[in-house]
């Protein structure tokens, strides 16, 4: 036992309370664990929604997904919605709305609504904007939004003959249109599991807590860091940059259709969690995620 405490596998939280496993300690168990183990069929079961989803919006089956899984493991879950970039165009809307602003409403493939104003120089009548969203539909309809942010310039010079005017307006509003830098979004449930746990019961655990899920963007960005690895990706304790999961562990899987990696989903529970379990459900997610999605042609 004291060779452990030398070797920085044991710890001692309190002088009267026993020494329990720290962070290199959960980090030695997990690497040892083998590939993610297939799950029982009864989680499979619970999981059936997800797999009938056919037919509903992606928002819809992520929502549904992360709330079963925060019910299954019965820790805080995220998910991440599909990154613009990656979304298909299913139809491009502008609307007028004051002389120098125009709505854009994007409807994806996925049936994902995003909509941004942007601001103009010069004013358009309706009828214009018209004119130009049915050019900007016509040329891009099914493609993704980095594949018209790259070519929409190109595409549009080789038909300027057909076009004249409407081509240098259609390449200005098309531009910022389908400049989509906006952060992504995600979908949280059972944050009050964790904050329930016994493992967090100390104030400054629980004001952690509240504030790692307040911070969106911080979770996101870890989200965006798993979706680089293949497969399942851990992070324990210390392992989180962000301060606030520092006292917990992190364990996810991105997901994705045909072409491209959509997003991430995840599980954040306490490190003394039971790693083996987490770890196959989080993978067999993450690829019931996929195969839905790919199955709807969600491309």
């Amino acid at each position: 036992m004291s060779d452990l405490a030398e070797s920085g596998f044991l710890i001692q939280t309190h002088t009267s309370a026993g020494r329990v496993p720290t962070d290199k300690a959960y980090r030695f168990y997990v690497n040892s664990l083998s590939e993610p183990t297939t799950v029982p069929d009864q989680i499979k079961q619970k999981f059936s929604p997800v797999s009938n989803g056919r037919g509903s919006q992606v928002e819809h089956i992520l929502a549904e997904t992360v709330h079963l899984l925060a019910d299954l493991t019965k820790f805080a879950c995220v998910v991440s919605t599909p990154k613009a970039e990656v979304s298909r165009l299913q139809r491009i809307e502008l609307i007028k709305i004051s002389e120098d602003r125009i709505l854009v409403i994007l409807v994806t493939k996925a049936g994902v609504v995003r909509d941004k104003i942007i601001f103009v120089k010069e004013s358009h009548s309706q009828e214009f904007l018209n004119s130009v969203t049915a050019f900007l539909n016509e040329e891009f309809k099914n493609h993704s939004m980095q594949e018209i942010r790259d070519g929409i310039h190109q595409s549009i010079v080789s038909d300027r003959h057909r076009y004249h005017d409407l081509l240098a307006h259609a390449v200005r509003l098309g531009k910022k249109a389908f400049d989509l830098n906006q952060p992504g979004e995600m979908f949280i449930e059972g944050q009050m599991n964790l904050l329930l746990d016994s493992h967090f019961h100390e104030q400054s655990s629980v004001r952690s807590l509240i504030d790692a899920f307040d911070q969106k963007t911080a979770l996101l960005k870890i989200l965006d860091e798993s979706m680089k690895h293949k497969g399942v990706h851990i992070f324990i304790g210390i392992e989180n940059d962000y301060k606030q999961l520092q006292r917990c562990s992190l364990i996810t899987a991105s997901y994705r259709n045909k072409k491209n990696v959509l997003g991430s989903i995840g599980v954040v529970g306490p490190t003394s969690m039971n790693y083996k379990h987490i770890i196959s459900t989080v993978d067999y997610t993450a690829k019931l995620l996929s195969k839905t999605i790919s199955e709807q042609s969600y491309d």
